[in-house]
């Protein structure tokens, strides 16, 4: 059975949203439409990645992430050689800086950020007992 993990969702986030917010009014008052406009883009594409970014193991093994309008990635859980916790704040599909770094033969495949993170790490273990887990002895 397919197991869905929703991202965490930090509080930058959040104020993102509300800057966001806070802009769109600012552009509105002045009347300027077109500003309006685009901003309500943003504003829109970031509440959805906020709903739809989550990441599903198969039951067939495979690991999936999804990010709102962005290509979904897949691997397979056992080419995951090792788990990593990191905080880098480089473009994944994680809404969180508390992020877990995957890592496959051939590098760094995707920072994710799930909600519960303990059950994400024992069903990839589940699946592939070798993955290492590294800089956290707080994992399992």
């Amino acid at each position: 059975m397919d197991k869905v993990f929703k991202s965490k969702v930090d509080g930058w986030y959040h104020v993102l949203l509300f800057i966001l917010l806070v802009i769109c009014c600012v552009v509105a008052i002045k009347g300027n439409i077109a500003a309006v406009a685009a901003v309500l883009l943003a504003t829109a594409l970031a509440v959805h990645a906020m709903l739809s970014t989550y990441y599903i193991i198969t039951a067939d093994g495979r690991l999936i992430a999804h990010c709102s309008i962005f290509p979904q990635k897949e691997i397979e859980v056992g080419m995951i050689e090792r788990l990593e916790r990191t905080i880098i704040p480089a473009p994944s599909y994680a809404l969180s800086l508390n992020r877990i770094g995957v890592w496959s033969a051939t590098g760094l495949w995707m920072m994710v950020s799930p909600q519960n993170e303990k059950d994400f790490i024992k069903r990839l273990k589940q699946i592939n007992p070798d993955i290492r887990l590294i800089n956290d002895t707080n994992f399992l």
